[in-house]
């Protein structure tokens, strides 16, 4: 009973409850098309064979994120989404340890480092730029066992300096960083093919964001060939991904155009919604390097929230974050989406 008392109080990862509304916060890929996710799906129901175990489907998998990635396969590990594979490294760094990370960030690791016990010492970034003192962080994770950076992060959606993340590799060689790349296909750089020059870099990847199966929940991660092999033999679950999920994914990343194209015209609404947005006095806009944007509304947050509410959209709502205030996180949509958002915006000037 102690133990149900425990984890009463953890913090709650609450999703949104209302339906028939244009769901914006929580970064899915809305502009890939439908019809073409749901042809593939069909195609892969009726291909595989559901009374055996997904052997095959596991390989071929492999295969084309090895070839996507340009990576060797032995360096993969799938999981039941990548957030399956975080409660996995949380609890092969233990109960009682301490993990540096910064703040705001991706609020479900926070919530599962309570739930494993891990002690999360969180370093702020500037409400200014949302940049990283690399100082200060390097100082306060030498006294840890692991670290966590989101690149881009979220939901600030900034990515850092590649020669920062380099340098954190670099200066704590002795602790565990797991980088978060869940919307690096919208970003300007990846850290994959440093895995096997810091074997203490693992990278997360998903097929919920560009990809655009959210519902399939299939992630993966990305390390040297030593420590992937354990993970994958020791820790991760036999069959942790469905045979449904698995053909779908092969599917998608065997159509890589279908999805450039989605990623393509993501980073344009991104950069036209950016450009008007900015144009409002009364709200800040951060730059993104992610499917979303990052806003600060200041004496018009309730104004705005209502404004969307009746419009029937659905953004991710932060209330207070310290030195930021009351922010939004707002989903890149189709164009005729982002034109309902920029209408909602322009109506508070």
């Amino acid at each position: 009973m102690k133990e149900m008392k425990k984890i009463s109080m953890v913090e709650k990862y609450a999703t949104p409850s209302k339906s028939n509304y244009f769901k914006l916060d929580a970064n899915e890929n809305l502009v890939l098309d439908k019809k073409f996710l749901t042809n593939i799906s069909l195609d892969s129901l009726e291909k595989i064979d559901l009374r055996k175990y997904p052997i095959e489907l596991y390989e071929k998998l492999y295969k084309k994120l090895s070839d996507y990635l340009m990576i060797g396969e032995k360096s993969l590990v799938l999981g039941s989404g990548s957030d399956q594979i975080i409660d996995l490294l949380l609890t092969l760094i233990g109960r009682g340890r301490r993990l540096t990370s910064i703040y705001p960030t991706f609020s479900y690791f926070k919530t599962r480092c309570q739930l494993h016990g891990i002690l999360l010492s969180e370093m702020m970034l500037s409400s200014f730029d949302n940049t990283l003192d690399s100082k200060k962080f390097i100082e306060d994770a030498k006294k840890s066992h692991a670290i966590y950076l989101c690149s881009p992060n979220n939901p600030t959606g900034n990515q850092f300096e590649r020669s920062q993340i380099l340098d954190i590799l670099s200066t704590l060689k002795n602790n565990l960083v797991i980088i978060d790349e869940a919307y690096v296909e919208f970003a300007k750089y990846s850290l994959t093919r440093y895995t096997q020059e810091f074997p203490n870099l693992v990278i997360l990847r998903t097929f919920s964001k560009a990809m655009g199966l959210a519902g399939a929940r299939i992630g993966y991660m990305i390390a040297n060939e030593e420590l992937a092999e354990l993970f994958k033999n020791r820790i991760q679950s036999p069959y942790a991904v469905n045979s449904i999920s698995l053909a779908i994914a092969i599917s998608v990343i065997s159509n890589p155009d279908k999805v450039e194209k989605s990623i393509s015209l993501i980073r344009d609404e991104r950069e036209k919604l950016y450009q008007n947005l900015s144009k409002i006095k009364k709200i800040d806009v951060y730059k993104s390097d992610a499917n979303f944007l990052f806003i600060k509304c200041n004496e018009e947050y309730n104004r705005i929230i209502e404004a969307l509410e009746n419009t029937k959209i659905i953004v991710k709502a932060f209330d207070n974050i310290e030195s930021y205030g009351n922010c939004i996180r707002i989903t890149i949509g189709t164009k005729k989406i982002n034109n309902k958002i920029l209408s909602v915006f322009n109506n508070i000037q």
